[in-house]
């Protein structure tokens, strides 16, 4: 059997075991993609914590759950990023409303930022993926390259 620190230095995504082969692999959502998620949507309105583990749903994002959802919530309102109050206007019990506050748009801002550089970088990966996989007559020309060409 192995040591407690063997198995978690053996884990792989997840925390699965990298070498079982039963266990396809599942993104989860949660950490820095669910806070900046939750972020986007509360830019959009303020929502119950219900309401916006149902957005998370709908909009088919990775598996979530849902206690991690108020969790992170609880976490971004400690940070300062969002704010919340008890919403006593509908009939029952008081719910907790969250709103987005002015911190929480600059982080966002900041998040989407970094997003748009990573999927950019990922798009030039995979375009030099491509490119390589390509027989040479396919590939484009470089302005320049062929007149090079004749002088090697």
């Amino acid at each position: 059997m192995p040591k407690k620190d063997e198995s978690v230095a053996k884990a792989g995504v997840n925390g699965r075991d990298p070498d079982d082969k039963a266990a396809p692999f599942s993104p989860r959502l949660h950490g820095d993609l669910l806070s900046s998620s939750l972020l986007a949507f509360l830019r959009r309105w303020n929502a119950y914590g219900y309401q916006l583990v149902q957005e998370l749903s709908k909009a088919g994002l990775a598996s979530f759950d849902s206690t991690t959802v108020y969790r992170t919530l609880r976490q971004l309102e400690r940070a300062g990023l969002v704010s919340s109050f008890w919403d006593t206007s509908e009939s029952g019990p008081a719910r907790r409303m969250y709103a987005l506050t002015k911190a929480g748009e600059a982080v966002l801002d900041v998040w989407l930022e970094l997003f748009g550089r990573y999927q950019k970088l990922l798009h030039s990966a995979l375009d030099s993926l491509d490119n390589l996989n390509r027989p040479e007559a396919e590939m484009p020309i470089a302005e320049g390259a062929e007149e090079l060409k004749g002088r090697i």
